[in-house]
């Protein structure tokens, strides 16, 4: 072979590669639509093993899901919602914005809550048209925690007019974050968000709640401290480290023992402010007194009244 053959050996074999290449990932995300649609004609007919086994594709499905948001039966754009809320993928996010003004109250909370969940509501925030679809969706009726709390990330007369629209209307209803947390007044999610967004007299009620509300009451606002930046507030809420009221999360039904108040309170104030502690935090056993005791001392350190 002379020499100059055997230089343009390897860069036809290069050349190759490239045309080759992107031909197997047009066959690759051809057959995941394939996939995709396959699963969905099953679950029109109510077989939905197909629909289990695209979630083990991973986000590869997400650019595919689209026209299924808006199919005419209800079952198959929740379960389109169902891989999405399964997603941390930046793709699932305008997704499930549609899904926010869906016109099943089910698929709209699932939404919210697959946003609140799986996405870092920082990022969310950047995304006007998001809180376009939130106000739009608790205006249409999402009286879902999710729902709720995530507008706090969208700040504005908008937001503020929409809150108090839903305070009036919901008057004494209640609501839950998820399927396995505690119901609670609609109002109480309010008034979280809205402090959040500096109102003062929302606020002055949480430090009420944290002070004499009900274990179900404590044990919301500790599950979403995340949404909890008043440093008053959170050592009003650091005093659940006192309480040793057994809570029904975090366990299998009919374990034992169960978690206590004071457990999830070492979790949430550990999570929130970073606080150095020499244990390991676990969302499921009761911690000992010591080890509740330093989250109190780290508590003083670290955030002075």
């Amino acid at each position: 072979m002379n020499l100059s053959r055997a230089r343009l050996l390897p860069v036809l074999g290069a050349a190759l590669l490239l045309i080759i290449q992107p031909m197997r990932g047009h066959t690759m995300n051809d057959d995941i639509a394939a996939q995709v649609d396959t699963a969905f004609t099953a679950a029109r007919e109510g077989h939905y093993e197909l629909i289990s086994q695209l979630g083990e594709q991973g986000a590869k499905v997400i650019p595919y899901l689209r026209p299924y948001l808006q199919d005419t039966s209800e079952m198959v754009r929740l379960q389109a919602v169902a891989l999405l809320t399964a997603s941390t993928d930046a793709r699932a996010v305008p997704l499930l914005e549609i899904a926010l003004t869906d016109a099943s109250q089910d698929i709209r909370a699932r939404a919210a809550l697959g946003l609140y969940e799986r996405h870092d509501p920082v990022q969310l925030a950047t995304r006007p048209e998001l809180g376009e679809a939130l106000r739009a969706s608790v205006n249409q009726g999402n009286d879902a925690a999710a729902a709720i709390l995530l507008l706090s990330y969208f700040p504005g007369k908008a937001t503020q007019t929409t809150l108090t629209a839903l305070r009036e209307r919901a008057a004494d209803g209640q609501t839950e974050l998820a399927a396995w947390t505690p119901v609670v007044p609609v109002r109480l999610v309010i008034e979280v968000s809205q402090s959040r967004l500096g109102d003062a007299e929302a606020r002055l009620a949480l430090l009420k709640t944290s002070a004499s509300g009900t274990l179900a009451e404590l044990e919301f606002l500790l599950s979403v401290l995340r949404e909890i930046d008043a440093p008053e507030l959170l050592h009003a809420l650091a005093q659940s480290l006192n309480d040793t009221r057994e809570i029904s999360s975090g366990l299998p039904s009919g374990a034992e023992p169960k978690r206590r108040l004071c457990d999830l309170a070492v979790v949430a104030l550990v999570q929130r402010l970073d606080l150095p502690v020499k244990f390991a935090l676990s969302e499921s056993r009761r911690f000992t007194p010591a080890e509740i005791a330093s989250v109190r001392r780290a508590m003083v350190d670290t955030l002075p009244r």
